[in-house]
């Protein structure tokens, strides 16, 4: 198979980031073609697009982080044509599904998460905004543009059976889940150490002030690795509080970040509604326990390992803890993890059906079963 991997930015290094790199791995594939992003990483070639698109087009590229209507366009300015002869175009990224491929060529769409701002949490971000009405207008725009490059994919493959659900609920989709991989031999257990922690970016929608703050009135240590978001407040908070119990580190390489999971006591991790959560995979992977709360796709895990008992409105898994999510009943769980013996062997076998292998041999082998059927159409 020829395939083309295009994915929407570099400008973060975050999950998606992660995963279509690990798809490129996957597939034997050196190159990822981008907008507005070259060089390269552990052995894969970034190519910048921008470079097919006609002159006047490139100007655009000084407003496409703030302007996301604008990144729609560009892709459909890209000839693929002009890239390379490819027999599938596997997409990654919202804004890419716009391309336009050509009629003999199959277009794969792997997705992490529905534009969520339009759909299940709509409602959560026009309050923010004060019901702004420019904004609900602007919405009901991006939903009509979102159904026209819908119908631009031949299929999906999503991250979790809850992005399943969504694609299904909102654009009437099917889809085949295609868990995200880690490699699980590469995570290791040292020991249960004296701090917590929390992987992901700084950002209002993963809820990391409620963390911050119940760490902070718990009087327990926590270190927070990951990009800087949108989420001012618990920046400030962390600066003014910090010092010796809660400490900032940024983005961090990844033998670091594999160093502080061989020996933190817990992850804690509580984002709205998460869509997967490549952070408690990773956790599960180093023989620790994690701390999240009742919603989406790491509820679902934590609970399908075992339900061990319940204490007020917390459960206790033999993965985990889940929590409500606010900072009253993260503090209850940070107390309550140290009373419980945690089964090591155990925790990192809920971690081995997410191994890259598996996920190279079912990603291959869906992309196969769909490019025959795709091949015998008249």
């Amino acid at each position: 198979m020829r395939v083309g991997i295009f994915h929407h930015h570099f400008n973060i290094r975050g999950g998606a980031e992660r995963v279509v790199y690990e798809i490129a791995k996957a597939l034997d594939v050196d190159i990822i073609y981008t907008l507005f992003s070259s060089g390269g990483f552990d052995g894969i070639k970034l190519i910048d697009v921008s470079e097919y698109l006609p002159r006047w087009a490139k100007l655009y590229k000084y407003f496409h982080r703030k302007i996301i209507s604008i990144r729609y366009i560009l892709w459909e300015m890209i000839d693929l044509h002009e890239i390379g002869d490819f027999d599938i175009i596997l997409s990654s990224g919202e804004t890419t599904r716009a391309i336009i491929t050509p009629e003999d060529v199959l277009h794969v769409h792997y997705l992490h998460t529905i534009p969520r701002w339009l759909y299940d949490l709509w409602h959560y971000k026009w309050k923010r905004y004060n019901y702004r009405i420019s904004l609900f207008l602007l919405a009901e725009f991006f939903r009509l543009v979102d159904r026209i490059i819908d119908s631009r994919v031949d299929h999906y493959i999503v991250n979790s059976e809850l992005v399943r659900r969504r694609l299904w609920k909102y654009l009437k989709r099917d889809s085949v889940v295609i868990h995200p991989p880690i490699r699980v031999n590469k995570y290791r257990f040292k020991e249960y150490g004296d701090f917590f922690l929390h992987i992901g970016r700084i950002s209002r929608e993963k809820k990391v002030f409620e963390v911050v703050k119940a760490c902070d009135l718990a009087n327990a240590k926590l270190l927070l690795i990951g990009e800087v978001g949108d989420d001012e407040l618990t920046l400030k908070y962390i600066k003014r509080k910090g010092r010796n119990k809660i400490e900032y580190l940024g983005y961090v390489d990844e033998d670091v970040k594999l160093e502080l999971l061989s020996n933190y006591k817990a992850v804690i991790y509580n984002p709205i509604n998460e869509d997967f959560g490549l952070v408690l995979i990773e956790a599960l992977a180093s023989g620790k326990p994690v701390i999240i709360n009742n919603t989406g796709y790491p509820s679902y895990l934590v609970k399908s390992t075992g339900i061990i008992e319940r204490r007020g409105n917390l459960y206790i898994c033999n993965s985990g803890i889940i929590t409500e999510g606010n900072i009253a009943s993260i503090i209850k769980a940070t107390k309550l993890i140290d009373q419980y013996n945690w089964n090591l062997k155990l925790i990192r076998k809920f971690a081995e059906p997410f191994d890259f292998k598996i996920f190279k041999n079912k990603l291959v082998s869906q992309l196969k079963t769909w490019l025959d059927e795709f091949k015998v159409l008249p």
